[in-house]
């Protein structure tokens, strides 16, 4: 049951816009595209018949605001996770969205590898959430290490560490069942072998990497990695 697909509602009135992030959606793995939906009344009647997993929701709707939307569904207890998109930058949105719970934002324009970064940042996070037998800190501060909006998580960076790239990085650790070395790592993710130890070295010592010593019969031992299991 957790392994299924997360049933998704894109809510964007731009129809060109609506299309591209539907046939991404379509090919994500970890997504079931519920629909589309161009307004308010639409997204309403369409969460109210099946409420799905996951809104992709713009803010500026034709009939009402996405805001607006997002106070309907949580005044009618309908449980859908949401990730807002907005080309306004206003403090005051950005409040009430977090006020309201929703788990990311997404500034118009971005690219689609921004969107997959956080599509893939919710898989992980409602999955580590329906999976765990019991919760504890240490599950609770990762958990809300993948859903807190960016804005708030890049201060928190230490100098010479880029969020993207740190994104990159433990999505590529986190998709493998095996041990990794920093040669595997770097050869998945695209990036620099010296990069890679930095960053690496960055993750353990925030714990959220385990870091391994394999023993050969010659030669410094060799370092093995994967994401810290709880």
């Amino acid at each position: 049951m957790t392994n299924s697909p997360f049933r998704a509602l894109i809510v964007e009135d731009d129809f060109r816009i609506a299309r591209m992030h539907g046939k991404y959606m379509e090919m994500n793995s970890d997504y079931t595209l519920m629909g589309i939906a161009h307004n308010y009344e639409e997204a309403l009647a369409q969460i109210t018949n099946q409420p799905p997993d996951l809104l992709l929701l713009d803010v500026y709707l034709p009939d009402h605001s996405g805001i607006e939307l997002l106070r309907t569904i949580r005044s009618r207890n309908i449980p859908s996770d949401t990730i807002l998109i907005t080309a306004s930058k206003e403090s005051d949105i950005v409040e009430e969205g977090l006020r309201l719970g929703v788990f990311d934002y997404l500034i118009k324009p971005f690219d689609l590898d921004h969107l997959q970064n956080t599509l893939t940042k919710y898989a992980q996070y409602k999955r580590r959430l329906t999976q765990a037998t019991e919760l504890n800190q240490d599950l609770l501060n990762d958990l809300m290490k993948l859903r807190a909006p960016k804005s708030a998580t890049g201060s928190q960076l230490q100098k010479g560490i880029d969020e993207k790239t740190l994104e990159l990085i433990q999505t590529c650790i986190q998709d493998s069942t095996d041990l990794q070395t920093a040669e595997d790592i770097a050869q998945l993710a695209g990036v620099s072998l010296s990069t890679i130890r930095n960053y690496l070295k960055y993750l353990a010592k925030e714990g959220i990497v385990d870091e391994f010593l394999q023993y050969g019969s010659i030669g410094r031992p060799q370092k093995l990695y994967r994401m810290k299991r709880k």
